[in-house]
């Protein structure tokens, strides 16, 4: 009886993801830019035997997983955005369903408790299921990682082997190895053979992995077809991201307080933001906020958590609790981490930085039910998690509404078959339009980025065809002739200039 309510747990799991990713997946409008497009353009490259991309064009960060995993389908059902959002919604439906199934094992939950528990993830927000789909940031897969690495603790050569690919995939895979690592410190604080001799091998499977990435990378093709490493000045690693990163130290406190005051509540749709800053294409209204409800919730859940292990000297890193502090650690970390290397500036449009915040939510609810014992106060919790779920389910509800009766149009769509209904085979525009407009054409179309260049063979065409190019722009063209190729939005200019002269 216990396994067939874990299977109908799992499965409500499963339901909920692709529930929750039906118009991201339906609609190729409502959650689609360049970066997105970039892996799909080499997943149908790689396809066509043009390309070997390691990493996504024009960066040696972010490896090319989802378009590898994409490129079959790709040979079979040809290019969609559909089609290269699949393998990434099946991500999301294994992690989900490993979560509810590690919350059963590990945390002794019951199935509808390790339901409950992981529906933060399961049922994520609108703004959460959209970038959770997204095929440019890599954003599912350390979900996914870190719950293989903690599943993986006792076998320190397959956790480095993990480790290594999650790592170059996504550099966020390390905060499941600095929470295990805290976790396995704070249980026994003796440093053994057997320990060393763990962590040397976890050395040695990461290094395995990242050598194999390295020759393979040198073989690849990084910036489009017809590339080499030779012609590029990318060099391997994670160094780009150094420069990404901002750290004051008079920002920390303000950093903090602006973490825990209001973007937390992002993660779960409990701050109020228009879908249109996350890049859903929408015009819903912002919803209500109720993060100070949420996170009132989730600070006295804890709180009773913490005394309860004092009380009863049941350590929150130990037995059943560990695997839930491991989840709450490896969300602490991630929004600590971007708050502080934000220099304060803590933005929707970044959120991606800090997705795995979402475990914080998993990590405390899976600790209250282990540690209360009061019935009214768990029946407490469950009413307060079924709250949250039937408030994202109206935002659910209100966006599936918006594309089934008042779709939102897609401009880079007609952008494309405007392009190629008349013929025009080369053109120069912005990176947001470029690539996007590009994969809509299936490359019949070849839109040059004039600001951020990923696929030098596009630079080499279109300058090629000078002569034929146009320039698109979001603007009437400055001597009042060209073309209005999308109402309001895209102008085709055949001798403007696309910057200003200074």
């Amino acid at each position: 009886m216990r396994q067939r309510g874990l299977t109908i747990a799992i499965a409500v799991a499963v339901a909920l993801v692709l529930a929750r990713s039906a118009v991201y997946l339906i609609w190729e409008q409502a959650g689609f830019d360049s970066d997105q497009a970039i892996f799909g353009l080499m997943a149908k490259h790689l396809v066509e035997g043009r390309a070997f991309p390691m990493f996504i064009y024009g960066d040696s960060y972010l490896l090319a997983v989802q378009s590898w995993l994409a490129a079959p389908l790709f040979a079979i059902f040809g290019p969609s955005v559909a089609v290269l959002k699949i393998p990434v919604v099946a991500i999301n439906a294994v992690t989900a369903a490993l979560l509810v199934w590690i919350l059963h094992r590990d945390a002794k939950l019951s199935p509808p408790m390790a339901l409950l528990a992981a529906m933060f993830f399961a049922f994520a927000a609108p703004v959460m299921a959209k970038l959770l789909v997204e095929t440019g940031g890599g954003n599912p897969e350390p979900f996914l990682y870190v719950l293989i690495l903690w599943m993986l603790r006792d076998r320190p050569l397959a956790f480095g082997l993990v480790f290594g690919l999650g790592f170059i995939h996504r550099e966020f895979t390390l905060y499941g190895v600095t929470a295990i690592v805290a976790i396995s410190v704070l249980a026994d604080r003796r440093l053994n053979t057997d320990r060393l001799k763990a962590v040397a091998l976890a050395g040695i499977g990461y290094l395995v992995v990242a050598q194999a990435v390295r020759a393979a990378f040198l073989f690849s093709t990084p910036f489009g077809p017809g590339t080499t490493i030779d012609a590029t000045r990318v060099s391997f690693g994670s160094s780009e991201l150094a420069g990404r990163i901002c750290f004051a130290p008079e920002t920390i406190v303000p950093a903090m307080l602006g973490l825990f005051g209001n973007y937390l509540g992002f993660p779960f749709g409990a701050t109020s933001e228009r879908l249109v800053t996350f890049g859903v294409r929408s015009v819903l209204p912002a919803s209500a906020t109720f993060w100070p409800v949420l996170g009132v919730v989730f600070g006295m859940a804890l709180t009773r958590v913490i005394w309860l292990s004092i009380r009863n000297r049941r350590p929150l890193w130990a037995g059943p609790a560990a695997v839930g502090t491991f989840l709450l650690l490896v969300g602490l970390q991630s929004g600590v981490v971007y708050a502080l290397t934000r220099c304060g500036r803590l933005e929707p449009d970044t959120l991606r930085y800090a997705l795995l915040m979402l475990y914080i939510g998993v990590g405390i609810a899976t600790l209250y039910f282990i540690y209360e014992t009061e019935r009214p106060l768990r029946l407490a919790m469950a009413g307060a998690i079924v709250a949250w779920t039937v408030i994202t389910a109206v935002a659910h509800g209100r966006l599936l509404d918006e594309y089934l009766n008042r779709e939102p149009g897609g401009p880079h769509r007609a952008l494309a078959t405007y392009l190629a209904d008349r013929g025009i085979k080369y053109a120069r525009s912005d990176y947001w339009t470029a690539y996007t407009t590009t994969f809509f054409a299936n490359e019949t179309v070849l839109v040059d980025a004039i600001d951020t260049m990923r696929i030098r063979v596009y630079q080499k065409e279109v300058a090629a065809h000078d002569d034929e190019a146009v320039n698109v722009q979001r603007e009437p063209c400055r001597d009042g002739t060209g073309e209005e190729a999308v109402a309001g939005t895209f102008w085709l200019c055949r001798r403007n200039r696309l910057i200003p002269d200074p």
